[in-house]
């Protein structure tokens, strides 16, 4: 019991840290302590523009609609969960369910408290607040989770390529700075891990989630 019990705790410290890392880098923007935007910022900013074509913001207006609204909310997650409950993993389900509605109330804090404006250069419309995605952030829960519940290379590549898109599509739109969605992988990574941690008696139980069968 005592190495489970140390390694839950290692697990959800690693979590929380990601979590602060970004409310830390969070409060240095809000307080004025970085540069607005700061050299990575704009430099990566001048990179993805240059990447601007009619191909590529395409698909990052596709990437922009999954990511965002009834879509990112209620649609996905409810597919997911679907899917999930149809391969006989419900603590799976619940575990993903927790982790978007944390990581969904958690990005709103930080984007609240953090009040960072936009890029001037936006080619969609979003709402209040740049720091951090919740593109981002959402992508990056969706993907820990299905990356350490599924035992499946295939679906650990396609969680880490969605996440490196979304990621690439937020800041080639001029929707967020660099930074922007990086402290939303974060945070997304953060929440995800710490939930499926804690959730792991409840995993455990489920016929497909068992070593055993990996």
């Amino acid at each position: 019991m005592a190495p489970r019990r140390r390694s839950t705790g290692i697990l959800v410290g690693v979590g929380l840290a990601l979590i602060a890392a970004a409310a830390v880098w969070g409060v240095l923007i809000a307080a004025g302590i970085v540069a607005e935007p700061n050299a990575f910022d704009s430099w990566w900013s001048t990179i993805a523009t240059a990447m601007r074509s009619p191909a590529t913001v395409t698909i990052a207006l596709g990437l922009n609609l999954l990511g965002r609204g009834i879509v990112a909310t209620l649609v996905v997650p409810a597919v997911l969960v679907l899917v999930l409950l149809v391969a006989r993993r419900p603590g799976s389900a619940v575990t993903l369910v927790a982790a978007l509605a944390l990581t969904w109330g958690a990005t709103r804090v930080l984007k609240s408290v953090v009040a960072r404006d936009r890029p001037e250069d936006m080619l969609v419309e979003s709402d209040f607040g740049s720091f951090p995605s919740g593109h981002a952030s959402n992508a990056a829960a969706v993907a820990t989770v299905f990356f350490l519940l599924i035992r499946s290379a295939w679906i650990r590549i396609v969680a880490v390529v969605y996440v490196l898109a979304m990621m690439w599509s937020r800041t080639l739109l001029g929707a967020h700075w660099a930074t922007d969605v990086v402290a939303g992988v974060l945070v997304g990574t953060g929440v995800a891990i710490v939930v499926v941690t804690l959730a792991a008696p409840l995993v455990r139980r489920e016929p497909l989630g068992r070593r055993s069968r990996g």
